[in-house]
């Protein structure tokens, strides 16, 4: 099974040719991404690679300052440079839940809600169309099927125990 996306601490010892990567802007993306991890070097050796967009740096969050500043803030660092980034899947998984990436989700990893049962069994949550509300049950779309039937009229599954989606009432 695969680790769920999270961002990683990639700590680099400085070495004789300095820390072996190149930072870039990208032209309509906020950020500085990696562009460049030099072979045997410090950057490759602490798991950095092209393509991660460069997020904390010494635990000051970079997302927001220009190339030049995040240059900066790196050549202040005399020995060990610690570089908190995300790849392409992390930084999706953080728009399309509208987080901020913090330090502690390295760790810790990202909180994304887990779907419900409604989510799993029938498609619901963010994105479903929910019916209007009326004044009975055949307009307002609550089912109540008997007990006599053994496959759930929405999803073709075999009885489970009743749900309620989107205030609709499934009751197999």
């Amino acid at each position: 099974m695969s680790r769920p996306p999270r961002p990683r601490l990639c700590v680099l010892e400085k070495g004789a040719n300095g820390y072996g990567f190149h930072l870039h802007g990208e032209k309509g993306k906020a950020g500085q991404y990696i562009r460049l991890v030099e072979p045997d070097s410090p950057a490759e050796a602490s798991g950095l690679r092209a393509g991660d967009r460069l997020v904390w740096v010494c635990g000051d969050n970079v997302e927001a300052d220009s190339h030049q500043q995040v240059v900066s803030r790196i050549r202040t660092v005399s020995d060990r440079l610690e570089l908190v980034v995300v790849d392409t899947e992390t930084d999706e998984l953080l728009k399309k839940h509208d987080l901020k990436c913090l330090i502690e989700y390295v760790s810790e990893g990202i909180p994304v809600p887990s779907p419900g049962p409604e989510d799993e069994l029938h498609g619901g949550g963010p994105g479903s169309t929910p019916r209007s509300a009326s004044s009975t049950p055949e307009e307002n779309g609550e089912l109540s099927v008997s007990s006599e039937k053994s496959i759930c009229p929405f999803c073709s599954y075999p009885s489970h125990p009743p749900i309620t989606v989107n205030r609709f009432i499934h009751n197999p």
